[in-house]
C-alpha cells in the first residue's frame, strides 16, 4: 500500500513537471486594440524562459489619430520564477509615457508573503495570497495550467491593489481572427453590475495562450484585444 501511494506521488510530480516542461520557451505575439470597434493601438508582446525564470514584456502604441492623442507608449514588464504550479512573479512594472513619476511597481517576497506596492509616490504593502499573478504574468500563466476547471478564482495586482477574481467556463468556440481560424476556450468573469466585465478566449492548439480579450466597460463601452500574429518556440 504505501508503495503505491509513494508511485502515485512520483505520477503526480512527474506530471506537474511535464506540464511546465511543455510550455513554450519563448512566444512573440501582437494585438490590435478597439475601443468600440475603433482600432486605436497595438500591442507587441514577448515571453522568454531561461532556466526556471522568466521575462513578459509588452508595449501598446497608438496607431492613427490616437498616435497623436497619446505621448509615448504603455509598457508592462513581468519578471519572476518558473515552478511545478507555473508562473510565480517577483517582481512587476507598469510604465505610462516618458514620466518616471507614473510609474508603478510591485514586488513579491514569497518567504514572508508580503506584496510592495509603488505608485503617485507612495508606497504599500499587503498580505500575498497563494497563486497571486501580476496583470501581465496572469495571461501567461494559462499556458502552464494541468487543467481549465468550469470555474477559476485567482489574486491579481495592478501594481495598485490586489484583488480576487472569479472566471466560469463558457464553452469551446472556434474565432476568426487575423491570425487565422483558432479554436478555443472561453471564459467569462463573474463581476458586480458597478465593476468590468472581461472575457477571454484561449487558443486550445496553441498552449491554451489568450487570443481574445475583450473588456466590457462599466460605463457602456468596449476595449477588444484581438491576435493578429503569434510565433511559439
Amino acid at each position: 500500500m504505501r508503495a503505491a501511494q509513494t508511485w502515485a506521488a512520483a505520477l503526480l510530480l512527474w506530471a506537474a513537471a511535464a506540464s511546465v516542461q511543455a510550455a513554450p520557451q519563448r512566444v512573440s505575439a501582437q494585438y490590435q486594440l478597439l475601443k468600440d470597434g475603433q482600432p486605436v493601438a497595438v500591442v507587441d508582446e514577448t515571453f522568454t524562459r531561461s532556466g526556471d525564470r522568466y521575462r513578459i514584456e509588452s508595449e501598446t502604441k497608438g496607431v492613427g489619430i490616437f498616435a497623436l492623442l497619446v505621448k509615448g507608449s504603455v509598457r508592462l514588464v513581468s519578471s519572476g520564477e518558473v515552478t511545478k504550479k507555473g508562473l510565480r512573479p517577483l517582481h512587476f512594472e507598469h510604465h505610462r509615457g516618458a514620466d518616471p513619476a507614473r510609474t508603478i511597481y510591485a514586488d513579491f517576497d514569497w518567504q514572508t508573503n508580503s506584496l510592495d506596492l509603488r505608485h503617485d509616490g507612495a508606497t504599500e504593502t499587503v498580505a500575498l495570497q497563494p497563486g497571486s499573478q501580476d496583470r501581465l504574468s496572469l495571461m501567461y500563466q494559462f499556458m502552464f495550467l494541468r487543467r481549465r476547471p468550469a470555474d477559476l478564482v485567482f489574486y491579481m495586482t495592478n501594481g495598485k491593489k490586489l484583488d480576487q477574481y472569479r472566471y466560469r467556463r463558457v464553452g469551446v468556440e472556434t474565432l476568426t481572427t487575423p491570425a487565422g481560424p483558432l479554436r478555443t476556450l472561453h471564459y467569462s468573469r463573474q463581476h458586480e453590475p458597478d465593476e468590468d466585465g472581461t472575457e477571454v478566449w484561449l487558443a486550445m492548439d496553441r498552449h491554451y495562450f489568450p487570443v481574445r480579450v475583450l473588456i466590457e466597460e462599466k460605463d457602456g463601452g468596449t476595449l477588444e484585444q484581438t491576435l493578429t500574429r503569434l510565433d511559439i518556440e
